[in-house]
């Protein structure tokens, strides 16, 4: 029961901080110079007809004050309503709609990448520690924080596409089109978002595991002459993968708005890659509300890692 109080509260937590949210991006998109009604007039040839400049004012709410058009703003956005494309009008909740699956897709493969990485690294480097397996492990967690992420997809570009000529260097394709046709444009970005987190995944379960290998418990286990193999993977990998959980969780959150700068160089039909269109055509609700969504799925995969740790570890919702 009081594990369930427990993520109540921490589900009213965010009602506050999805307000903020929506606060910062609504204060940040109008910080910038330029309004939609200059856009659609510029591109229109450069017309400067004072009525026509009024009337798309008026349509875009931009003659009222700002906690006024913030208010309309926020209400429609409760109801799904983001406005319309001025680049492209059509409507930005269904914009981000079509391309939030390719987001996800890419995050959870780019997740999955750095589990596989992260997970059989960091047991090795605690179980192995201070020896060759353990400085080549560090080593390779130190170059995946260190190296960003667009390196890491230009190199693999280099590698596979263009002198190995095995995988595709650009481009989607819809797994319902063709599953495992996919695959194939997915491989490369997903292993270049997932390394910089694997670097991260593999230092933790390190830490974590050699914590718990000092525990008393495993002494226990190793004097009643069970395998090493059965200490480590049913007893001590168990409860070190506690606070792995967690960063794998934060990670994945971190990924989902890490998709920006890997859509744009592998061109992947993300919301990330919508985001970047929208600032460079100065399309201010595209970025408003692209912005939101991505941050607003931040602080939700938060509260599910919170979810998660519970069933995990009870105690947390005792506390």
């Amino acid at each position: 029961m009081r594990v369930i109080i427990y993520l109540m509260k921490r589900l009213v937590y965010l009602i506050p901080v999805i307000f903020l949210l929506t606060i910062f991006v609504f204060a940040m998109v109008h910080l910038l110079p330029g309004n939609p009604a200059d856009i659609i007039l510029g591109g229109e040839g450069g017309a400067e007809d004072p009525v026509v400049r009024a009337t798309l004012m008026k349509e875009f709410g931009l003659d009222k004050p700002l906690p006024v058009q913030y208010g309309i703003w926020l209400w429609r956005a409760l109801h799904g309503h983001f406005g319309k494309s001025v680049y492209s009008q059509e409507e930005v909740f269904t914009l981000i709609l079509n391309r939030f699956p390719a987001t996800l897709m890419l995050a959870f493969a780019a997740m999955i990448v750095s589990i596989l990485v992260a997970l059989p690294a960091g047991i090795i480097s605690a179980v192995k520690r201070q020896k060759p397996a353990d400085y080549a492990a560090m080593t390779f967690a130190l170059l995946g924080i260190s190296l960003p992420e667009f390196w890491f997809g230009i190199m693999l570009i280099l590698a596979f596409s263009l002198w190995l000529r095995w995988l595709p260097s650009m481009g989607y394709l819809s797994p319902l089109e063709n599953f495992f046709g996919s695959l194939k444009f997915l491989i490369l970005p997903s292993i270049a978002l997932g390394l910089r987190m694997a670097g991260v995944v593999t230092r933790m379960t390190r830490s974590s595991m050699l914590d718990e290998l000092g525990q008393d418990y495993v002494r226990t286990a190793r004097a009643k002459g069970l395998p090493e193999r059965t200490v480590i993977i049913l007893h001590t990998l168990k409860n070190a993968l506690i606070p792995t959980v967690t960063i794998v969780g934060l990670q994945f959150g971190t990924i989902l708005g890490g998709t920006v700068v890997i859509e744009m160089v592998f061109s992947w039909p993300g919301v990330g890659q919508l985001l970047v269109e929208g600032i460079l055509t100065r399309d201010y609700l595209v970025v408003q509300a692209a912005v939101l969504f991505i941050s607003c799925s931040f602080v939700i995969v938060n509260y599910l890692v919170d979810f998660i740790y519970t069933i995990l570890n009870p105690r947390v919702g005792l506390e």
